[in-house]
C-alpha cells in the first residue's frame, strides 16, 4: 500500500496510519514466529528499542531502506 502525505498540512493522513498499524502488526507477528526477540532485532538491524517498540505499536514509520533491512533479517531466521 502507498501511503500518501497530506500536502497541505504536512500532517499523517489516515491511510498512512492504517498502513503504518498494520506493518507493526505483521512485523511483531513474523518475529515472534521466527523466534526474534525485540533486543536482538534492534542490534542486529541498529536501530534503538523505542523505534522498534513504536513501529509495532503503529506509531511510527521506517524509511524504505530499513524496512528492507527488517525484512532480509527475519528471512534468513528460521522458524521454530
Amino acid at each position: 500500500m502507498k501511503m500518501q502525505r497530506d500536502e497541505v498540512s504536512g500532517s499523517t493522513t489516515e491511510d498512512e496510519i492504517r498502513a503504518m498499524k498494520l506493518y507493526g502488526e505483521i512485523l511483531k507477528r513474523r518475529r515472534k514466529e521466527r523466534g526474534v526477540t525485540l533486543t536482538e532485532l534492534t542490534q542486529r538491524i541498529g536501530i534503538n528499542r523505542e523505534v522498534i517498540e513504536g513501529v509495532e505499536r503503529g506509531m511510527r514509520d521506517l524509511t524504505p531502506a530499513l524496512k528492507k533491512r527488517i525484512k532480509e533479517f527475519l528471512r534468513r531466521q528460521r522458524i521454530i
